[in-house]
Parts: structure tokens; C-alpha cells; sequence
């Protein structure tokens, strides 16, 4: 049976690394959807992130920033220095594929997200996301290198001592040192365990050898070769000449031949010689063959690739910018034509929402909301197979009817705000209300005079996927 490997990679981000920001969360910046080539837009849905942001951090990039902001830091941290390290978690593809049909794929998040936390420290961990869009499940881990231990320097003599100060300090130079990476190799492949993963050989030698690099090693072989037969050449020259000076005149036909045994040696060797230099050039011309052969193709791909890829972003520029004119329209069309859809039945402001998962048996649903200056938070909990989640994802549901469909009017507000609407209300029709009591969260309940709460909303529902809020 094939061997099942855990993969851990790590690798440095960039700054504040928020060039990958927009790939790991699936949003851009400015909160508009990206879904790669390699990524399969039906099942983007089904990603999931494991780690809940700060309130207020609204993605990965600010999280990074937040927690450096919060970690008590003495020194001032530089414009250039690592403030992330990107850590990739996954495993074989056969063993991954498996774990999902078996349904263990969440246990498999789960012990990935402790043994971060075990790692790295909890807090430094400030986002894991699951992504299953993608041909092999995987998860894209972000921790701040926030290190505690003492900063170490070489000492050098006449050089007065480094005077080091305690606390808390950004490092990734000292997460990302060579003993503590194999380290992380062996512990990982201790969690991976009972997923049948285990670790890659440790201090293989095996090292894949570039087409220059062999044809260097094989003129170096010729070379030697030449260099010993030509050695023996010498040598079978000076046999002649102690033939010479050991046989007299009177000796001259064995002198003779000897000295023709000596000729035949120095023919098969010279022509040893010749057959060896033959081959040496012939492997420098096909090598400066293949080489211009290689160039002149890359050249004509790259130039055609270019070419290619000019057309086609002009023609998917002039796609987008019609059907960002097209959608524009539409909306503000649909915004005249159908304004409820558009606005909160409770009439106060959405700021956002957000997918949270940290059980891996059920997505929580966050909102945020405003009326006037003031904010309110509130949450609930559904499964991913709700249709109206689906219809969202397609765009069918606006988000405010989304939000609707899941919080009744009394809960997108506050308690105090949620009276005044009663009474406001109750003003109008004349009728006695009893105002909301809640403490703001998804489970609450309303007496409020609104249209009653959807009859279909789940309880104690189970799911492995999330998103995150916009």
C-alpha cells in the first residue's frame, strides 16, 4: 500500500502578508467575492473558518495587526519585518479523500487547530481556514511569531555586551529555526497519527539533479578518462625508450619487437583517445543544440503566452466592466421596484455579517447593526443544508432579506432601541405591545408586533463549513 504523509509547510508572509488575505478568506478588500482557477466556485460555500476574529476585526489582515497591537510589545516593530508566518496543513490526497467520506474530516480540523494552539500559543493563532474548494482538503493556518524566549546574539571580543530586554517580542526568525522546524515535523506526525498520516523520511539525501548539472558531470567524466589514457601513453612511450637502451645492436630483432607490442598499445590508446573526444564534442553540440532549441521555444511560448493573455484580458475586461454595468442597473432597478428587499424589517442599519465555526457540528451567524451611533451584535445558529443558504449563496437572497429570513425584527435591534419601535408602533395601531427582553442573541424571543419569526428556523443544527463575514 502507498505510503499516507502529513504535510506541514511553512513559509514567511509579506509584512502583513494581506497579498494572501484575499486567496485564504476568498474576499477581496473591499469585500467582493475571488475565487481562483484551481477552485471550484460550487463548493466555495463549503469552506470553513475555525478561528473567530476579535470584535471589530472584520479579516485575516487586521487579526494579524490586532494581535500584534494587543501582545505588549516594548520594541517598535519595523515597516519590513514578518508580522506572519503561513502554515499549510493537509495530508496524501488518497488519505484526505478517505477522511472525508468516512466523515472525519471535521476530528482531522480539530486536532490540526490543537496542536497549532499547543505550538504557537492560542492567542497567536488569528485564523484557520479549511478550504474544500480545492482539489485536496487543506488548511491555510496564520500565526503572529509573538516569542517570549530571551534574544540571542553571538559575542564577539572587545564588543560590550548586548543588553537584551524582557517581555513579549516579534520574532519569526527564531519560530522558523531549523531545530524547532523538524521539531514541528515530529509532533505533527504524532497528532496526524491516528488519521493513518504519518511523518516523511526524516534527512533523505535524495536531490533532484538539473539537466545542466548532469551534462557538467558528465564532461568532467570524459575528461578524466582522457587524462589516464593519456597518462598511459606517456607511459608506453617511456617503455620504448628503456627498450632502446637495454638491447646492444646485437639484440636489434627482439629490440624490434618488443618496440612493435609497445606501438600496438599506443594505436589502441590513442585511438581510445580520439573515440572519447569524439563523444565529448558531440555531447557539447547537442547540448548547445538543445539549449538553443530550449530558448527559441521558450521564447515563441512566452511570446504567444503574452499575447494570450493581453486578448484575454482585454476581453474579459470589456466582459466585466458590461456586466458590472449590467448588475448596477439591475440593482438599482430592483431597489426601485422591490425596496424591501434592500433594507431590515427592523429598520435599523446593517453594518455586516459573519460565518463563525468554531463547532465543527454547526455554523453560527453573526450580525452587526446600527441605529444612529449606536451598535448591536446578535447571533443564531443554522445547518448548511437550510435552503435559504443556499439561495443566498446564488444570489436569489439579498443580504438583508438573508438576515431577515433569519432574525426577527426585536433581535436586529437593542433592548432600549426595541421599545421605542414598539411604541412607535403601538402608536400606530392603537394596540398594547410587550417590548423585548432579550439579551441580544439568535435564540431570543419577541412579543413585539412584527411579523412572526420564521417558522423554519433550525435548532441544534450540525455543520463542518462556515463563511465569514463580509
Amino acid at each position: 500500500m502507498k505510503e499516507q504523509y502529513a504535510v506541514c509547510h511553512l513559509q514567511r508572509g509579506s509584512g502583513s502578508d494581506s497579498g494572501m488575505s484575499c486567496h485564504i478568506e476568498r474576499r477581496d478588500a473591499n469585500g467582493k467575492t475571488y475565487v481562483p482557477d484551481n477552485a471550484d466556485h460550487s463548493r466555495t460555500h463549503l469552506n470553513r473558518e475555525l478561528v473567530s476574529f476579535p470584535d471589530g476585526v472584520r479579516n485575516r489582515t487586521e487579526a494579524i495587526q490586532y494581535r500584534i497591537d494587543h501582545a505588549g510589545l516594548s520594541r517598535k516593530v519595523a515597516n519590513n519585518q514578518c508580522k506572519a508566518i503561513r502554515i499549510i496543513l493537509t495530508g496524501t490526497h488518497e488519505q484526505m479523500m478517505k477522511l472525508q467520506d468516512e466523515g472525519r474530516l471535521g476530528k482531522w480540523a480539530e486536532a490540526n487547530l490543537r496542536w497549532l494552539h499547543e505550538t504557537y500559543g492560542k492567542e497567536n493563532v488569528v485564523s484557520c481556514v479549511l478550504h474544500m474548494d480545492e482539489k485536496t482538503p487543506h488548511l491555510h493556518a496564520t500565526i503572529v511569531p509573538i516569542v517570549t524566549s530571551e534574544r540571542q546574539r553571538r559575542e564577539r571580543e572587545g564588543e560590550r555586551k548586548y543588553n537584551t530586554k524582557s517581555g513579549p517580542r516579534l520574532s519569526a526568525d527564531d519560530v522558523l529555526k531549523r531545530a524547532r522546524l523538524r521539531e514541528y515535523q515530529d509532533t505533527y506526525a504524532v497528532a496526524m497519527r491516528e488519521f493513518g498520516l504519518k511523518r516523511g523520511i526524516v534527512g533523505s539525501t535524495a536531490r533532484h539533479v538539473a539537466t545542466s548539472t548532469h551534462y557538467k558531470q558528465q564532461m568532467r567524466q570524459y575528461e578524466e578518462d582522457i587524462a589516464k589514457l593519456q597518462e598511459e601513453v606517456e607511459k608506453t612511450k617511456e617503455g620504448k625508450n628503456t627498450i632502446l637502451a637495454l638491447f646492444g645492436k646485437g639484440d636489434l630483432a627482439k629490440a624490434r619487437k618488443e618496440l612493435a607490442s609497445k606501438d600496438k598499445e599506443l594505436a589502441k590508446l590513442q585511438a581510445k583517445i580520439a573515440k572519447l573526444e569524439a563523444e565529448k564534442t558531440t555531447l557539447k553540440q547537442k547540448h548547445e543544440s538543445d539549449i538553443a532549441k530550449l530558448r527559441n521555444g521558450y521564447l515563441k511560448e512566452i511570446d504567444a503566452a503574452i499575447k494570450r493573455a493581453e486578448e484575454s484580458e482585454k476581453i474579459s475586461r470589456d466582459k466585466d466592466n458590461v456586466i458590472s454595468r449590467q448588475k448596477q442597473c439591475i440593482t438599482e432597478l430592483d431597489k426601485q421596484v422591490n425596496p424591501h428587499r434592500y433594507r431590515l424589517s427592523s429598520g435599523a442599519e446593517l453594518v455586516g455579517h459573519r460565518f463563525l465555526g468554531n463547532n465543527p457540528y454547526a455554523i453560527t451567524l453573526k450580525i452587526w447593526t446600527k441605529v444612529k451611533d449606536v451598535e448591536h451584535t446578535a447571533v443564531t445558529y443554522l445547518m448548511d443544508s437550510d435552503p435559504r443558504l443556499k439561495a443566498f449563496s446564488n444570489g436569489e437572497l439579498t443580504e438583508h432579506e438573508f438576515i431577515n429570513a433569519f432574525f426577527a425584527p426585536s433581535e436586529q435591534v437593542n433592548n432600549i432601541q426595541a421599545r421605542l419601535l414598539g411604541a412607535i408602533f403601538e402608536l400606530a395601531t392603537g394596540g398594547a405591545v410587550e417590548p423585548h427582553m432579550g439579551m441580544g442573541g439568535g435564540g431570543a424571543t419577541s412579543e413585539l408586533p412584527w411579523k412572526d419569526k420564521d417558522k423554519d428556523k433550525d435548532k441544534n443544527k450540525k455543520s463542518i463549513y462556515g463563511k465569514k463575514r463580509k
